[in-house]
């Protein structure tokens, strides 16, 4: 069948080569009349170490189609040849899931339509030129009812720019390419075994539409043949004919169903890997975590559930358990009916949040924005804004201002509608603090969610949010539960002057991490917003007290909203610009032993020369990430470690937002930071868990690294 294949091939190649020598002229005009390509870029220019992508965009007139990488049964695929400048590379490319087409009875595999394939654009930070020409030359094959051969030469001049802007014209085209690129986290763990003559590939869910799968590599499977879709109590079985025999390394590929793709690594009586990092799933989701990421959306809530839970005690989100904390003794000896109300309300803060932050995320991610969780900590904005609440909170704590009308014997039932949206904000600000972190269960539970339809993953989100919740709910709805807490007494306001104390050094904290991102400009704009706040809170502390008059009360409250909102939108515009001029001026490190910054690029230069490459994503706003790299990473001896075994280290900030480090964290199953990767020269790539220790890296690194020494 292969050789027959192949033979069928040649004739149609031969059959274009004679039709266009024969035709003349006509072969020139019929291919520009059927293909248009162009050589577009994602940015208008390029600036520094600027990493971006460029695009071969295809239009093709109507019933035209060129070729995937793996044509099929006949024809070849898209071609690039590049000739760039010093200090420019170009990955490999990137291609979209390709369609099924029928031609002279034979099944093929390409585009139809408009198609973009992307290549990943990387310029040196020494690169200077004011005008970088970029050229390629690209060869295909389109076909309709007979084949006709093209290429073209194309050609690219990116100015030198002060700032990278996107290029407006190709915003469209590279939107449509990403999201139609196959995604590398499966939803489930595929089985495959061997059958006479093919493979059966197992999916452990029913209902799929249209499953099929794309070999990369030509000649594997027999793309004539139909792949036959059965179902068998919970499981989809896939059938799928090949040329050759199940080999041990098995089969790369796309996995196709329903609209969605994913690549795929298919290995005989085994699970099935990711392209990019074996045995991923394995990596992320032992044991019984795996079974339940295997069981579908019931599954994925359980996960969720379970990792809002453990949210709890993440470092990112204990001083936000203080609030929660004081908010539950205040209210020992209420009412059992007051006290589910109170949990409730907090309940539904915190889910609203969560629901309302996926929301959010997916409407920014249907608008072609590369972001994940947490990407409210990348905005500057949010960041000083947040910043001004815990620091109020922190102020109204330590009694420099009270709120509250129970505080002071007012009407019960307005007392009461006040302590509900209480509970309310609490639920609310504890989500926002918490929702990026992301600790065990929550990576894997995050990453196939923001892969899944947006209704099913905002459903994660918010089930996530119920598990954090869950606790607090359970002490308001049995108030036994609450009898083990300390009971109410005079002691309460020192515990709260001390929850104030502890909402200060968060405070404290969010400076450092503005001063990360926006030097010492940011942390004193930050500090400045917090002195302009604090004015407000002391006006509000002297002269709106209920023992003030009316009026004088009410002119206090206007004048202390004003100083407030004076405080922020200082910060924010000032700390928003700190970050822009940092950014500009920002050079990563060279020397030999010290962190330099991720590209894709880099760690394909260090591989190629024989050097393992360890990568640290990390956000300067992630707790976690800051407690591993003191604790672990930046420690003399794992430095040492990595100097023994010649260990190039690399740091992927996403403080900021960065659509490739966004990609990045995608293709390895994660929504958000940490993750920590040691790649080795053999083409191999492990993950290491989120919270580290120094065993933990020095077992990874000697585990791989001693073999063959």
């Amino acid at each position: 069948m292969a050789i027959f294949s192949s033979v069928v091939s040649f004739l149609i190649l031969l059959n274009a080569f004679l039709w266009g020598v024969t035709s003349g002229q006509a072969q020139t005009d019929a291919t520009q009349a059927s293909v248009s390509v162009d050589l577009i870029s994602e940015f208008e220019g390029y600036s520094g170490d600027t990493s971006s992508y460029l695009g071969i965009r295809f239009a093709l007139e109507p019933h035209w189609h060129v070729y995937w990488k793996n044509p099929g049964s006949s024809g070849y695929g898209i071609s690039v040849e590049w000739d760039l400048p010093e200090g420019v590379a170009v990955g490999a490319l990137e291609w979209p899931t390709p369609k099924q087409f029928t031609f002279d009875g034979f099944t093929n595999y390409g585009y139809s339509d408009e198609v973009t394939l992307l290549a990943p654009l990387t310029i040196d930070e020494g690169v200077n030129t004011e005008l970088l020409e970029i050229r390629a030359t690209v060869s295909w094959l389109a076909c309709k009812t007979a084949c006709v051969p093209g290429s073209a030469s194309l050609s690219l001049s990116l100015p030198r720019a002060s700032e990278s802007t996107l290029n407006a014209r190709g915003v469209a085209a590279f939107q449509k390419a990403r999201a139609s690129l196959p995604v590398m986290l499966l939803p489930w763990i595929l089985g495959v075994s061997e059958t006479e003559g093919g493979m059966r590939i197992e999916i452990p869910e029913v209902g799929l539409e249209n499953a099929y799968f794309f070999a990369n590599e030509a000649w594997v499977v027999d793309a004539d043949a139909p792949q036959v879709i059965e179902e068998v109590g919970t499981a989809t079985f896939l059938e799928v004919q090949l040329l050759e025999s199940l080999s041990k390394d098995g089969i790369k590929g796309v996995l196709k169903m329903g609209g969605r793709a994913w690549e795929v690594e298919l290995m005989p009586q085994v699970k099935a890997s990711l392209t990019d990092a074996e045995n991923l799933q394995a990596e992320t989701a032992e044991g019984w975590e795996a079974r339940l990421l295997n069981t579908g959306l019931g599954g994925w809530l359980v996960l969720a559930f379970l990792g809002g839970l453990i949210l709890n005690i993440m470092p990112c989100v204990l001083p936000v358990l203080s609030l929660k904390v004081f908010s539950l003794l205040k209210h020992a000896g209420q009412t059992r009916r007051d006290s589910i109300a109170y949990g409730f309300a907090y309940t539904l803060g915190v889910v609203m949040s969560f629901v309302a932050l996926a929301a959010i995320l997916f409407i920014l991610r249907g608008l072609g924005e590369r972001v994940g969780w947490g990407f409210q900590l990348q905005n500057p904005g949010f960041v000083v804004g947040l910043t001004l609440l815990l620091f109020l909170f922190g102020l109204n704590l330590v009694g420099v201002f009270e709120m509250g009308l129970g505080l002071v014997g007012a009407d019960s039932k307005v007392a009461r509608r006040n302590d509900l949206l209480g509970s309310f904000g609490t639920g609310i600000l504890a989500a926002v603090v918490g929702a990026p972190c992301v600790g065990p269960l929550v990576g894997g539970a995050s990453g196939v969610a923001l892969q899944a339809e947006p209704w099913v993953g905002i459903s994660v989100f918010g089930m996530m949010g119920f598990g954090m919740a869950t606790p607090f709910l359970l002490l308001a709805i049995f108030p036994k539960l609450a009898s083990y807490l300390p009971k109410p007494g005079p002691w309460m306001e020192t515990f709260k002057h001390a929850m104030g104390f502890i909402l200060f050094a968060v405070v404290l904290f969010l400076l450092w991490v503005v001063g990360q991102s926006g030097g010492t400009d940011g942390m004193l704009a930050l500090a400045i917003a917090l002195l302009i706040a604090s004015v407000g809170a002391w006006l509000y502390g002297r002269w709106g007290a209920v023992s003030k008059p009316k009026k004088v009360r009410r002119i206090a409250t206007l004048v202390t909203l004003v100083v407030i909102g004076l405080s922020f939108w200082h910060g924010a515009s000032s700390v928003s610009r700190a970050y822009e001029f940092a950014r500009v001026s920002s050079t990563s490190g060279t020397a030999e032993n010290e962190w330099q910054a991720w590209s894709k690029a880099a760690v394909a230069e260090h591989l190629a020369t024989g050097r393992p490459v360890f990568v640290d994503f990390t956000a300067s706003w992630c707790l976690i990430c800051q407690v591993n790299k003191r604790t672990v990473l930046r420690t003399a001896s794992i430095e040492a470690l990595f100097k023994k075994y010649d260990i190039a280290t690399l740091q992927a900030d996403w403080t900021t937002q960065d659509a490739t480090i966004t990609d990045a964290l995608e293709s390895y199953g994660r929504s958000g930071v940490p993750l920590y990767l040691l790649h080795l020269p053999n083409g191999e790539t492990d993950i290491l868990p989120q919270n580290l220790t120094k065993a933990i890296v020095r077992e990874a690194v000697e585990s791989k690294l001693t073999r063959g020494r």
